[in-house]
């Protein structure tokens, strides 16, 4: 299998795993300022401190972001663009987001797909503090209580990453079990995804998440080539101990790929956060 190398020392256990619970909720995130404080007050508004968000329609205005790149600095095996900026309304496809804290405030991690002011496609990594939306739109929330992703410093990657950190946040009635993860770099996703599902009892399971892969292999024949990438899950399950994943991924031309990709040819570039819900 494809591998990158990081420049500190990889440990043998290639996830963090937390058990949590989850419930959904449809909200409205505001406009007109930052997608972060939006989301913030949103979400405040609904007592929710931790989440996963998936957003489809809308526009942003502006959008800034970054795609993937290769780095140059001698130290990460990964990068980012320079920030793209337009400040013109430009239509939001599809994108997913964890929401959670950096140095104990709000902070969110999105990956989706976006069209230009001109209409040219594109997508990659949002800026949560600069991007904003054009018009309030409804968001699908899956709410998480027990569990919370942290941006803490990782010695493998040395990047700061989303990583699960329980919370005492109490479980509502009715909400369904979970596990809140992140999986780390050269893990096959698949293998990993599987094991952690079997590990917490889930006979079947969704998956929802956002992360970069080394390269990529599709069912359908198509395969990105790009040691960086940035992605979002479209549609994942797990069934009878068996991983299906069909995502949205962005190279560092950036080029953007879609579909179902080959179980067990694909491993994690930088990092996958995961959020794997009983079925």
């Amino acid at each position: 299998m494809r591998h990158i190398q990081h420049p500190g020392q990889a440990t043998p256990e290639r996830a963090s795993a937390l058990a949590c619970t989850v419930t959904r909720h449809r909200i409205t995130i505001g406009a007109h300022k930052p997608i972060c404080d939006a989301l913030t007050e949103a979400l405040d508004e609904n007592d929710i401190e931790s989440a996963y968000v998936y957003l489809k329609g809308g526009a942003f205005d502006p959008l800034v972001y970054v795609y993937p790149a290769l780095s140059n600095d001698g130290i990460h095996a990964a990068w980012y663009s320079e920030e793209r900026r337009f400040d013109a309304p430009s239509k939001l496809n599809e994108a997913a987001l964890f929401f959670g804290r950096r140095d104990g405030k709000p902070f969110l991690h999105c990956h989706g797909l976006w069209d230009h002011p001109n209409g040219e496609k594109s997508g990659g990594h949002l800026m949560p503090f600069d991007a904003e939306l054009a018009a309030p739109i409804e968001v699908d929330v899956l709410a998480i209580h027990g569990a919370i992703m942290d941006q803490l410093e990782d010695e493998e990657t040395r990047f700061r990453l989303f990583t699960p950190v329980k919370t005492e946040v109490p479980s509502p009635a009715g909400a369904k079990r979970a596990v809140l993860c992140r999986i780390k770099p050269n893990a096959p996703i698949d293998e990993i995804v599987e094991k952690i599902t079997t590990h917490s009892g889930f006979v079947s399971a969704r998956l929802h998440g956002i992360g970069s892969l080394v390269g990529c292999d599709f069912e359908d024949g198509q395969h990105m080539a790009s040691i960086a990438s940035e992605l979002y899950i479209r549609d994942g399950t797990v069934q009878h101990g068996k991983a299906s994943l069909d995502i949205a991924v962005v190279d560092t031309e950036p080029k953007i790929f879609t579909g179902r990709i080959v179980r067990g040819a694909n491993t994690v570039c930088v990092t996958f956060e995961l959020l794997i819900v009983e079925d």
